[in-house]
């Protein structure tokens, strides 16, 4: 077999693994689904990676890989709703396309406290570019002397963790709203609320 069909096999067989993630979970997810729906031979899978384990970890890699340059290419303009919605969106964007690490992250952080820190990974940093983002304005006065940086960071971090959560597990529009309204309403209202 090629190096090309070895690097597609690869990346087939991952793409699998991940959309069975984020439909069945974890438990339910086995070596003849992953390759049913990779459509590739099961020794190949288990050539691959060895076992479920060993898929779970490099995505678990890629995925703190990838979070590790989040906000990289991010640069704040001073004008804090603007920043806020950019922030909120690259956050809810990278969320999105890792889903399937808190999607496992709840069902088996018990078992997998790697996962759990892989979950936990995510508003931790995201808190920590806020709270330096936060504490800058409040030095060039565009927050309010009277805002608790703190709480107003962990407010922006539940708030976007809780808009993530029902974009992916519910479908009532009583819950959910559109990505327009989220940024334009919530996010808009709480920059507001720091000025």
């Amino acid at each position: 077999m090629s190096k090309e069909n070895e690097d597609t096999n690869y990346e087939l067989i991952l793409n699998a693994f991940v959309s069975l993630l984020i439909r069945v979970g974890y438990q339910a997810t086995t070596i003849n689904k992953i390759a049913e729906t990779a459509n590739v031979n099961p020794s190949t899978v288990f050539r691959k990676f060895k076992d479920k384990e060993g898929l779970l970890n490099v995505v678990i890699d890629r995925h703190l890989q990838d979070l590790s340059t989040i906000f990289d290419d991010f640069t704040a303009t001073g004008n804090i709703e603007n920043d806020l919605v950019t922030m909120s969106k690259i956050y809810q964007e990278f969320q999105v396309s890792h889903q399937e690490i808190v999607v496992v992250g709840f069902q088996e952080s018990f078992k997998r406290p790697d996962i759990a820190k892989a979950v936990e990974d995510i508003p931790i940093k995201f808190k920590a570019i806020l709270l330096a983002y936060f504490n800058d304005m409040k030095q060039q006065k565009k927050i309010a002397s009277t805002i608790d940086i703190d709480s107003a960071t962990m407010n922006f971090v539940l708030l976007n963790f809780g808009y993530f959560i029902s974009v992916i597990r519910f479908n009532n529009p009583k819950l959910v709203v559109t990505s327009n309204e989220f940024y334009n309403k919530q996010i808009r209202f709480l920059a507001k609320s720091l000025q």
